[in-house]
């Protein structure tokens, strides 16, 4: 059993996170801060969640707490957390363009997808790797929505502007 989590101020860091975050899981948990110290507030968390996992109520925090803890943080994070970005371009961005068939093209299209499903007026593109007139179309249309230069072209400017409101919108959540 953990019984002096007064010296082992990391361990205290990590249960407090932990509570911190299954407590949107489990809202009947106290309200706590991530203090590195195993105070009163911590050890009430404990004892609350204890009692919610059926497990003795010590208000320590021992193997079978501990693991517990550990399993439903991992749900917590299984249920919140956002899929990692995929870098897909790098310092040579290179302009994209009518004809282009690159990998980049398929994100484009993921994207101006995103945004045929919240707004009207754009079309759904099929999503391969080929910059066609319908995708240059698109693009165009976001541009003039977006106050960018109407080209038809993925400019780095067009990129990052695209990234920026799709990532801001967060449609791919929608999609779990």
């Amino acid at each position: 059993m953990i019984t002096d989590l007064n010296y082992n101020t990391n361990l205290i860091m990590v249960i407090q996170s932990y509570l911190i975050n299954i407590k949107a899981l489990y809202p009947s948990l106290p309200l706590m801060l991530q203090t590195g110290v195993y105070d009163e507030a911590t050890r009430n968390a404990v004892l609350v969640f204890q009692n919610i996992k059926g497990l003795p109520q010590t208000g320590f925090v021992d193997v079978p707490t501990l693991n517990k803890l550990v399993r439903e943080n991992h749900e917590f994070r299984r249920k919140t957390q956002m899929p990692d970005r995929i870098p897909v371009g790098n310092s040579d961005f290179a302009d994209v363009k009518i004809s282009d068939q690159k990998d980049i093209v398929y994100t484009i299209k993921i994207m101006l997808n995103g945004f045929w499903r919240k707004y009207i007026n754009y079309t759904q593109l099929e999503v391969t790797n080929l910059y066609d007139k319908e995708t240059e179309e698109t693009v165009r249309l976001f541009q003039q929505r977006s106050m960018l230069p109407d080209t038809g072209i993925v400019d780095m400017d067009t990129w990052n502007t695209l990234v920026k409101i799709y990532d801001n919108c967060r449609f791919f959540r929608e999609m779990t």
